[in-house]
C-alpha cells in the first residue's frame, strides 16, 4: 500500500512512545528508523513541534493521514520513514500532494539511508544516550550565562566556566532537554563541536 510502513526486522515488537519538550504529547513509534528520525527531528532548529496525527485514511490515492507531523516555519511535513526510497510516477504524486494539501501538509519522506546518515545519526544517538541526565543549577546558569555572547565550540566553553560535570554530556542532556543546540551534522561530535542558545 502506498506510503505504509513496511514490516521489517526493524519494527518494534511493541510501540514505544518518544517524548521531546518540542512534542505535544508522547508520540507512538513502532519503528526504529522511526525513532531515529524522531531523535534527529528533535535536534534540528527549524522544527519547532512535533505531533501526531491519528488520521484520516484517504481510499484514492491509498494513503493514510496518520502519523507523525513535524512543524516549522516552512509548514507542516507528513513524516514517512522507508527502508528503501519510494518509487511513484508523476500522476501518483499529484494525486498524493492534492490531498496532503487539502489538509494543510506536505510529504517528508526519509530512506534509512538518510536516517543513518553519519555523522548525524551517531551524533544524534550519542545526544539522546545523554537524555534525562541531571545537570546542576550552577552549571546551567553557567552554561547560560557564557554562551548568551554567542555560539562556542565546547572546548572554549569548558574553559569558560570550568564545569563541576562532563560537559559533553551536560550539553547533549540540555540539547534533549532544548535548552542548547549543538550542531550536529558538520562533524563527529566532540571538543571542537559549536553549541549555542
Amino acid at each position: 500500500m502506498l506510503l505504509q510502513f513496511p514490516t521489517t526486522p526493524h519494527r518494534d515488537a511493541q510501540p514505544s512512545l518518544f517524548r521531546s519538550p518540542k512534542c505535544r504529547g508522547p508520540i507512538p513509534v513502532q519503528h526504529v528508523l522511526v525513532r531515529h528520525a524522531l531523535e534527529q527531528a528533535s535536534l534540528d532548529t527549524t522544527v519547532r513541534e512535533i505531533q501526531y496525527r491519528s488520521g484520516p485514511r484517504i481510499e484514492c490515492p491509498p494513503l493514510s493521514l496518520a502519523g507523525v507531523v513535524l512543524r516549522s516555519a516552512a509548514g507542516a511535513f507528513l513524516l514517512r520513514v522507508h527502508n528503501v526510497s519510494c518509487q511513484r510516477n508523476e500522476e501518483d504524486d499529484a494525486r498524493i500532494r492534492f490531498v496532503l494539501e487539502r489538509h494543510r501538509l506536505q510529504l517528508l519522506e526519509r530512506s534509512a539511508g538518510d536516517v543513518l546518515c553519519e555523522p548525524m545519526f551517531s551524533n544524534a544517538r550519542k545526544v539522546w544516550s545523554h537524555a534525562g541526565e541531571s545537570v546542576s543549577l550552577a552549571d546551567r546558569l553557567r552554561l547560560s550565562i557564557a554562551l548568551e555572547g554567542g555560539p562556542l565550540r565546547i572546548f572554549e566553553l569548558e574553559g569558560r566556566i570550568s564545569p563541576d560535570c562532563d560537559i559533553v554530556a551536560a550539553l547533549c542532556a540540555l540539547a534533549c532537554e532544548n535548552l542548547v543546540h549543538v550542531r550536529l551534522r558538520d562533524a563527529p561530535l566532540g571538543r571542537h563541536t559549536i553549541v549555542e542558545v
